[in-house]
């Protein structure tokens, strides 16, 4: 009964507990620094399917300097744009410059 409560709390409670999601795979094409967010632009990706929360655009990626993580994710997506690595993000809400982009949450780097 527990295990049925619970989902059904998050559905009628929280719409955003079921919007986060796993983009597709790509390459860092652009990367955009500011004292209040970084976005990447991402070959591959920058389309409506990756954007889980219906963001007003898709076609960039940010993560904010409040972020827990900020540090390390600005390295992540800093070296594999410079290696040229494929990278895939969950993303989780919106934000960036006027809260208009998918908000990134973790990185996966691929070889």
């Amino acid at each position: 009964m527990i295990k049925l409560l619970i989902p059904l709390m998050c559905m009628f409670f929280s719409l955003s507990c079921w919007a986060s999601g796993q983009t597709e795979k790509g390459v860092i094409s652009l990367m955009y620094v500011s004292g209040g967010w970084t976005q990447v632009r991402v070959t591959n990706i920058d389309n409506g399917q990756n954007n889980p929360d219906s963001c007003e655009k898709s076609y960039y990626f940010v993560i904010h300097p409040s972020d827990e993580n900020y540090n390390a994710l600005h390295s992540v997506l800093l070296a594999a744009q410079i290696s040229g690595k494929e990278v895939q993000f969950w993303v989780d809400g919106c934000g960036g410059q006027n809260g208009q982009y998918p908000h990134i949450k973790s990185v996966w780097i691929y070889s």
